[in-house]
């Protein structure tokens, strides 16, 4: 199978038996199955199919009606019982009772750490398999193209390489449950506006235009990297690619998936995505979901008789749809359906873990932060984000949410069975360290927030404002600025508060303009989509319990329009910007933002030597070969082909010369040659790296082939440029960040 193997990995220093160890934990720990290859996924599908009469098989091309999103029809006499698709990609959604709302897929990908990355995953997995659900309707992987694009809380940000570690271990994580994962939504959807227009009889998309090179660069490589970890099905999305419907589309589907990536698994519709039969069918759709719309099922009975559509196509189809469900071993004993057993396990761990570890802190001002239990008594809380909604946590699902934001809106909401809000744990603390806390979740009531700044304490308080931004699938957001005029409430607040510190509680990019450069604003937290532990990991970071470490996975611009580029009104969304997105945009004109991609503090400081580079290394024990041993998996699609091979490694030593323990994340960002028409750089690596005061650990990324290469449109093939690459390792995408530099010629 054809993979996209571009992952790093770090070694420290000393660090060979904790390496293993971490490996081990992911790969048994918390494994549920050996699974099949599949090799033999597929042999056991063949002869279930071959066992199958014509209309059978035709049936199973479509959803039916049942207790799933999606349901496939059940073959009693060869004792099939049918199978279950389900949303979301952020825990078990739809509505279902017993769900843990897990940090986001935007708050994932800002902690940085593929560790994270996999245990998530597994976390979600567990759910998915304990209520009996075969298919998992995750992960999102739609790059963070547009800012105001309402479903970019689903996904992981603005950077390919970036959102393709994210995609590989959420997969992993899932698969090794026995949960097939669904990497979506394939390919090109980065906006809502106009993902449906004209008739309801003759429904369209919006078009996104984009040139060979950019599809390959940016949009199609998280999903290269989940078919690489051996992901079972693909969805296809509702806009068109340059002129034709996603789930219908030849180029994408058959050319790209299928045959260039080597996909073996299904590609499924989009709920409502399908828009024509046979067109579908011989573009590449394999199974019709929800079903019901007469496009395919019984409908395909008479397309294989009159010659239009082949048996053996249809065969094909099936044999998609199920190679994944043996692949996994859900024929051996999987758990009966019930959407609504409670299958959360201590799962409230590790979304608190992933809920702290992705909150970005991006200013601190005379280390205003972390506050001290012991001198820091009176607190003024503001802000209806910091409390919970008075509609119930379904307002989850509202514009007008008026409360703490868990996750965004839409089919990727889970309906959270408890939610902690930062005032609830706010006042916990309050009670264990005698800590004075008074609060205004009313934004509206200026009254009373002119008041309170008389209140008695006021004087040497530290003031807490809540602030957020709510988005959804369905449609995308008006502006970047957040909900209920928050602006003003930060700048009213800090006109009289010298203490104050502003959460940000958002789904995505947000304009800081009107407060950010406040001098009494002193403190900044971006506190992301956190799930359900939100209360307890702000207090835990607002308090130094937890070293902040999150890194930004977007860029925050000064302006708006700086970002070049922006929902699309019409029916067509040209991206003309190519490969020039996000921070590459910013570098490639020069233009200066507020915060950077991979922008983020800490309490503590840190500092780099001894950077080396050298040709990867071959024998059992390099790191080169650990890069490839450790990610293996029976379903894994591991390649042959030399372009996955590891080229270089690249080591350097980083030290916590301050007097916390903490994390930092450091960025390997790479300039290519002339020859190779790509941005100034390139993130290329990335490993978060936790030490103690006055630890140092030496860490090692590895380069492959692909990762030094650019997509070549007239070869049709990934290649090396030849002469000098720049290597940068940075904490973030800003010039001035960057700690070290080297080069290797080619």
């Amino acid at each position: 199978m054809v993979v996209n193997r571009l992952l790093v990995i770090i070694f420290v220093v000393g660090f060979s038996c904790t390496f293993s160890a971490v490996v081990e934990s992911n790969s048994n720990k918390f494994s549920k199955l050996t699974s099949r290859t599949w090799d033999e996924a597929i042999g056991m599908a063949k002869s279930f199919v071959a066992q199958l009469t014509l209309e059978e098989k035709c049936n199973m091309t479509s959803g039916m009606g049942g207790p799933c999103a999606g349901n496939v029809v059940p073959i009693p006499r060869l004792n099939f019982n049918g199978m279950c698709f389900q949303d979301s990609p952020s825990g078990v959604g739809d509505g279902v009772l017993h769900s843990t709302a897990f940090a986001a897929g935007i708050h994932i990908a800002a902690t940085w750490d593929r560790d994270l990355f996999y245990k998530r995953g597994v976390a979600i997995g567990k759910e998915f398999q304990g209520k009996g659900v075969h298919f998992a309707l995750g992960p999102m992987m739609n790059i963070d193209r547009n800012a105001r694009h309402g479903r970019n809380w689903e996904g992981f940000g603005a950077d390919p390489y970036l959102s393709g570690e994210n995609a590989f271990y959420y997969v992993q994580g899932v698969q090794d449950q026995g949960v097939v994962a669904t990497a979506k939504h394939y390919i090109c959807n980065e906006q809502e506006t106009n993902r449906f227009y004209d008739t309801p009889s003759n429904s369209k998309g919006y078009s996104a235009n984009l040139d060979d090179k950019t599809i390959h660069e940016i949009y199609l490589w998280p999903f290269a990297s989940s078919v690489a970890a051996g992901v079972g099905s693909v969805m296809c999305s509702y806009n068109q690619v340059n002129g034709t419907q996603a789930c219908q589309n030849d180029r994408t589907l058959n050319v790209l998936l299928k045959q260039e990536l080597e996909f073996p698994g299904n590609v499924m519709s989009d709920w409502g995505a399908t828009k024509t039969g046979v067109e579908s069918v011989l573009g590449g759709l394999d199974i019709d979901m929800p079903g019901g719309d007469g496009f395919m099922g019984i409908a395909l009975v008479q397309a294989v008789k009159s010659g239009t559509v082949t048996e053996a196509r249809i065969d094909d189809m099936i044999i998609r749809v199920l190679a994944p469900y043996y692949l996994l071993e859900q024929d051996q004993g999987y758990p009966s359906l019930d959407l609504d057993r409670d299958a959360i396990g201590d799962n409230y761990n590790v979304n608190r873990e992933i809920g702290t570890a992705g909150m970005v802190l991006l200013k601190n001002a005379h280390n205003a932060l972390p506050f001290n239990v012991m001198t820091d008594k009176y607190f003024f809380v503001y802000g209806t984000a910091a409390g919970q909604s008075d509609e119930g946590f379904e307002a989850g699902g509202s514009e007008q949410h008026a409360g703490a934001l868990y996750q965004g809106g839409g089919s990727g909401f889970v309906e959270p069975t408890y939610g902690i809000d930062p005032l609830t744990a706010l006042l916990i603390n309050g009670r264990d360290s005698h800590l004075q806390i008074r609060y205004i979740t009313n934004q509206n009531d200026y009254q009373a927030i002119n008041d309170s700044f008389n209140a008695r304490g006021f004087g040497s308080a530290k003031c807490l404002v809540f602030i957020s931004a709510w988005s959804s699938e369905g449609s995308d957001r008006r502006d970047l600025h957040a909900l209920n005029n928050g602006d003003k409430l930060v700048q009213t607040v800090a006109s009289r508060c010298a203490n104050t510190v502003v959460i940000v509680n958002s789904v995505s990019q947000l304009n800081l303009e009107a407060w950010i450069d406040h001098p009494n604003v002193v403190g900044v937290i971006w506190s992301g989509m956190p799930g359900s532990e939100y209360g307890h990991a702000i207090v835990d970071v607002l308090f130094g319990n937890y070293n902040p470490g999150g890194k930004l996975v977007f860029t925050l611009a000064k302006n708006d329009s700086d970002y070049g580029t922006d929902i699309s009104e019409s029916y067509n969304s040209n991206y003309t910007e190519g490969v020039f997105l996000d921070y590459r945009h910013f570098d490639e004109h020069n233009i200066v933002p507020r915060y950077f991609f991979g922008y983020g503090l800490s309490y503590t400081t840190f500092a780099f030597s001894s950077l080396d580079i050298s040709k990867a290394r071959k024998g059992p024990h390099t790191i080169s070969s650990q890069y490839r041993q450790h990610r293996m998996r029976p379903y894994a699609n591991i390649g042959t082909s030399s372009i996955y091979e590891p080229a270089y490694e690249i080591s350097f030593i980083i030290t916590n010369t301050g007097k916390m323990s903490g994390s930092e994340v450091p960025q390997l960002y790479l300039t290519f040659p002339a020859e190779a028409q790509e941005p100034p750089k390139l993130l290329r690596g990335f490993e978060r790296v936790y030490l103690v005061s006055g630890e140092s650990k030496q860490v090692s990324f590895v380069l492959t082939q692909k990762d030094i290469s650019y997509w070549n449109v007239v070869n049709q093939k990934w290649t090396i440029a030849s002469g000098t690459y720049i290597v940068w390792i940075s904490t973030s995408a800003n010039n001035l960040d960057i700690k070290m530099q080297s080069s290797f010629h080619i």
